[in-house]
């Protein structure tokens, strides 16, 4: 099956075309939430207030990845005026990595109500632009696999056949333990695959659809909405499932996490802070 997806002016490619709204502090998160309703996509998260040093800019770090992704179209900054991470800033980088990029601040709107007012023409303006996009044949080396556990059982088979088609795996390097999926996605993983060891419920993700594999027949029988397929076989014979499932979601079949609108989103904080 050859891929096909959406080609951005950057020369990379998104599996998914949706347009993003993103708080830059918690404090707007519930004003971005009503900007979007249901034909755009919001973030909501506890961060960007009281954030300092490192911890801040890996915060910023990682909101302009996502929002520079290929699966986004384009994107709405929601910022409240007085934050850690300012709006204007984090708009500013998301634009610098070649994002189409708007703002809007509560504090300068004139309050939640107005923002929501303008945001919504600004996601309706958004979506159009949105839909110009078309899916086109692509090259098998687009595909880039975010993979949230290297112990999982099959990981070793799915590095092996995914290079062996081009693509490229981003994963946590050895002995560092799990990254986010936001972490993935900031990395360019266009489809996530989770690992779910025994009693582990899958996540989704806001921008990015995700294969969940359960542990075994057992779980994938016990919540057959939630995962995608089971590891119960050989490592290889899930690996080579787990491929082909990717790729076909990259196309555009809708994985678990999706059809049940599961949308999280979660970010590592790399210090305490108020």
């Amino acid at each position: 099956m050859s891929l096909q997806g959406f080609a951005r002016p950057d020369g990379t490619t998104g599996a998914r075309n949706v347009v993003l709204v993103l708080p830059s502090v918690v404090c707007s998160s519930h004003v971005a939430e009503q900007i979007a309703g249901h034909e755009a996509v919001a973030i909501g998260h506890p961060h960007g207030c009281g954030q300092v040093g490192a911890d801040a800019a890996h915060a910023v770090e990682v909101f302009a990845g996502v929002a520079a992704h290929p699966n986004v179209a384009g994107v709405l900054v929601v910022g409240l005026g007085c934050e850690t991470v300012q709006g204007a800033d984090l708009a500013a980088e998301i634009g610098a990595r070649g994002q189409r990029v708007e703002l809007l601040t509560v504090q300068g709107s004139g309050g939640s109500r107005a923002t929501v007012e303008r945001g919504r023409e600004v996601v309706t303006r958004l979506l159009g632009k949105a839909a110009s996009h078309r899916r086109s044949d692509v090259a098998d080396a687009e595909l880039v696999v975010g993979l949230d556990d290297p112990a999982a059982p099959f990981a070793p088979a799915l590095r092996r056949l995914t290079a062996g088609t081009g693509g490229r795996l981003v994963e946590p390097e050895k002995g560092s333990g799990t990254l986010t999926h936001a972490e993935l996605a900031a990395r360019g993983a266009q489809v996530l695959v989770s690992w779910c060891p025994v009693g582990e419920a899958p996540r989704g993700f806001a921008i990015c659809p995700v294969v969940a594999v359960a542990a075994d027949d057992g779980e994938l029988a016990a919540m057959p909405d939630d995962f995608d397929l089971s590891g119960g076989a050989s490592a290889d014979v899930v690996a080579g499932e787990v491929l082909d499932l990717v790729r076909s979601v990259f196309c555009g079949e809708p994985s678990a996490s999706e059809r049940r609108g599961a949308r999280e989103f979660e970010l590592r904080r790399l210090t305490r802070s108020m």
